[in-house]
């Protein structure tokens, strides 16, 4: 399954064109890819009429990213 990244690379030419599209900056896409991937979702509507995309590929990654996140939390 991919992660946001892969998803994003795929989907997009670049963080800077998927920042471009979504009408965000760059460190707000790198924010959803790293720290906080369910922020991408209130674009889920542009991205899918845009890309011409499943929208349940959009969660899954989305979903991905979030166990690859709790994964590398470090534990308490």
């Amino acid at each position: 399954m991919k992660n946001l990244k892969q998803f994003i690379k795929e989907h997009f030419e670049s963080v800077d064109h998927c920042a471009e599209v979504l009408d965000v900056s760059r460190r707000t896409v790198e924010n959803y890819m790293y720290v906080n991937p369910t922020g991408i979702l209130r674009h889920s509507a542009k991205i899918v009429q845009v890309k011409d995309i499943n929208p349940l590929d959009l969660f899954d990654a989305v979903g991905e990213t979030m166990e690859e996140l709790n994964e590398n939390r470090p534990k308490e």
